[in-house]
């Protein structure tokens, strides 16, 4: 107990420094409190601070200048990991960052021959086409394209209104993600998505493809995401079986 109890306190501590870093209370580059400041302000030891702080290090939020201190490092993007099936609402929520979105599409419309292939349907079959612009702290990320069987999904046309589709999903329609397939590749980017993406320099994004499935491996929906390659990367975790 006493084990969990020491692992509470400093990821606690480390929560609170990331969201001030993220809130912009401690700026790029300015240097953080003393260790003894710290040990203080949180009343835990050194060893909890140092591995609060390490931690921090390890994932690239700081720096160590040697003699002067230990500073915020200038964050340029978000680091996504793809080992775990989370909506963008839980990513940002877990680097404590406020997740909003701007629906652009919200309609009904035929499954092209790719769509229905990806959601168990036939061609032609009517689906819902929709799309938003995804938000973290009021800075735009990506552009999510969403195709679903309207048979399942057609009260997403009149009640949703925002926030977290997964959650929409499982309170009011009983569906839970359970699994996905993911790709991701570079794609050119348009003017107009550019300019809603808030960079009209940026000329290419990461695309993501991802199918999911329900506890019953039924295809629930297929999603399309621009993300913007100057505010994002993702990364893998590999083993060695």
């Amino acid at each position: 107990m006493a084990q969990s109890g020491k692992q509470l306190k400093y990821q606690k501590a480390k929560d609170t420094l990331l969201a001030s870093i993220q809130e912009g209370q401690i700026g790029a580059n300015e240097c953080l409190p003393s260790e003894r400041e710290l040990c203080a302000r949180f009343d835990v030891s050194r060893v909890t601070i140092r591995k609060a702080v390490d931690e921090l290090e390890a994932e690239g939020v700081i720096y160590r200048f040697p003699g002067k201190g230990t500073f915020v490092k200038r964050q340029q993007k978000i680091t996504q990991a793809l080992s775990r099936l989370t909506s963008f609402t839980e990513d940002m929520q877990a680097r404590h960052m406020k997740a909003d979105s701007k629906i652009l599409l919200s309609e009904r419309s035929a499954a092209n021959k790719e769509v229905a292939q990806r959601l168990g349907l036939n061609p032609g079959d009517e689906v819902i086409l929709f799309r938003r612009l995804r938000l973290a702290d009021g800075s735009p990320m990506a552009i999510e394209t969403i195709y679903l069987d309207y048979n399942i999904f057609y009260p997403l046309l009149t009640e949703f209104s925002g926030g977290s589709f997964y959650a929409f999903m499982r309170e009011r329609l009983g569906i839970v993600p359970k699994r996905a397939l993911q790709s991701l590749e570079v794609t050119p980017l348009m003017e107009w998505e550019a300019e809603l993406l808030g960079n009209v320099d940026l000329n290419a994004a990461l695309l993501m493809n991802r199918q999911t499935f329900d506890d019953n491996d039924r295809p629930i929906e297929y999603v399309v995401s621009k993300y913007r390659s100057d505010k994002y990367k993702f990364t893998i975790e590999l083993y060695n079986p």
